[in-house]
């Protein structure tokens, strides 16, 4: 394990701030599509598969706005299809998180399988 050692006489003092889990926000984000109104979500990482994943929630109805880098509303009241596009999908391993909320609110989904160019 590699630690800073730090000598001197002057305390260390600041912020850190700690973006949200990739991991993590690659599950809520669909599971907002299992809530027929407007859903807040804060602190998501400004990253790439977060922002696939707002495009293909946009492409099956749902309006996104983003307040800051990190935080955006979902408003998902006029879903209005439940096939994912299959070109945005294979570029996006998680994916599949898509297939339970779309079959949780609508009873059906059709989603490119993961991954796959």
């Amino acid at each position: 394990m590699e630690k800073l050692v730090i000598t001197g006489k002057t305390p260390l003092k600041g912020e850190v701030i700690i973006s949200g889990a990739k991991n993590a926000a690659v599950a809520i984000l669909p599971a907002a599509l299992l809530i027929n109104g407007i859903t807040t979500i804060e602190n998501l990482p400004n990253i790439s598969d977060v922002k696939l994943l707002c495009e293909i929630i946009e492409e099956l109805g749902a309006k996104i706005t983003w307040i800051d880098t990190n935080t955006i509303t979902i408003d998902s009241r006029n879903i209005s299809c439940t096939r994912a596009p299959i070109e945005l999908t294979r570029k996006f391993r998680a994916s599949y998180y898509l297939i339970g909320a779309l079959l949780g609110r609508c009873g059906d989904v059709q989603v490119g399988m993961p991954g796959r160019l």
